[in-house]
């Protein structure tokens, strides 16, 4: 099965690649590790956007807590912007 398009980097750009570029009105931000800075999702409106291995991908109230993947770190996103 082919990979989508999304999956191989060619989406637009979301957070800091946004803020980098001056994108200040750009209302994707993405929500990172506190402690090893590892992508855990991304806000869109009031809920986030986390993608998983194997195609598995969900959107979620906030505010919502993750144990990163990566360090094991507890992380919370509040429901105010981050």
């Amino acid at each position: 099965m082919p990979t989508p398009d999304f999956q191989r980097g060619y989406a637009h750009p979301t957070g800091r690649a946004c803020r980098a570029a001056g994108d200040s009105d750009h209302p994707d931000t993405e929500w990172r590790c506190t402690r090893c800075d590892k992508l855990l999702g991304v806000r869109r409106g009031g809920q986030l956007h986390l993608r998983f291995a194997r195609g598995h991908e969900y959107f979620v109230s906030l505010p919502a807590v993750a144990t990163c993947r990566g360090c094991g770190t507890l992380n919370k996103a509040p429901s105010s912007a981050i």
